[in-house]
């Protein structure tokens, strides 16, 4: 479904944030993007949204690079749930919501019920049916990113392309946030790109991986790539991966132990 080949980006007079960048990500598989602070996973999402273009390289959504693309023909098969952090409305939560069905209103028109009956459907599939009268200045931060998922969700999209959803949620709502991940790609068969902090999280919903670092990166099965050695390569810390079985299921975590020596200050 998503493509990139050869993929390189530096700001003006900066050097590569990344460069020679290739993989793939198939229909209904979730790609975790992981990496330091500042090392350039939220620019590579921009990248690939065509908001900042490649220097060198490309990428292509099912056979077509982005770049022969018109705006309407990509925004069909990409929606981009941004930070919740950062964004205050005053719509209720069903008008914020149905506001995904922008393509299918005719130009000068307004949603029509059938729009909103869809709009209604999303929140009640995801269990919110009983904000949709709330304004969503009313919300907590978790109700909010999950209402965020709701409006890209009824665009009906190939891709959905989602930077931190879980940053600055509880423990609760980061696994409510994990959860709806999980079910939209491999029973709703979309294809997903999470960009996220958290290398636990990516375990948990992850089929693969791409760690990102300054001159290099790792791409693979999340399985593979999220290891104690590489979380130390690529995080600078010393962690252990720990495995845990509750109710017939797999479970895996991460516990921070120590900086790296070069990295502990003095008190």
């Amino acid at each position: 479904m998503i493509k990139v080949e050869k993929a390189a980006f530096a700001y003006e007079k900066s050097p590569f944030l990344f460069h020679d960048l290739s993989f793939s990500v198939q229909k209904g598989e979730t790609l975790a993007i992981l990496g330091a602070n500042g090392i350039g996973k939220t620019t590579f999402l921009r990248c690939l949204m065509g908001f900042l273009k490649l220097k060198e390289g490309k990428v292509s959504i099912a056979g077509k690079d982005i770049s022969q693309m018109s705006s309407t023909e990509f925004w069909k098969l990409v929606s981009y749930v941004p930070q919740a952090k950062n964004l205050v409305f005053g719509y209720s939560v069903l008008n914020m919501v149905v506001m995904g069905r922008s393509q299918y209103v005719p130009f000068g028109r307004v949603p029509s019920k059938k729009d909103f009956d869809y709009a209604m459907h999303i929140l009640t599939e995801m269990g919110l049916q009983d904000l949709a009268d709330r304004s969503c200045n009313q919300l907590s931060g978790g109700q909010l990113q999950m209402v965020l998922i709701a409006r890209a969700l009824c665009k009906e999209p190939k891709i959905l392309i989602m930077d931190e959803p879980e940053s600055n949620l509880d423990m609760k709502n980061q696994l409510k946030v994990l959860d709806i991940v999980e079910k939209l790609a491999h029973k709703n068969n979309l294809t997903i790109l999470i960009n996220t902090h958290f290398p636990a999280n990516a375990l948990r919903c992850s089929d693969k991986t791409l760690l990102l670092k300054a001159d290099t990166y790792l791409f693979g099965e999340t399985s593979a790539v999220i290891n104690r050695e590489n979380i130390q390569d690529y995080f600078d810390i010393q962690a252990e991966v720990i495995n845990i079985q509750e109710g017939g299921k797999h479970y895996q975590g991460i516990i921070p132990i120590n900086l790296l020596p070069q990295d502990v200050q003095p008190a």
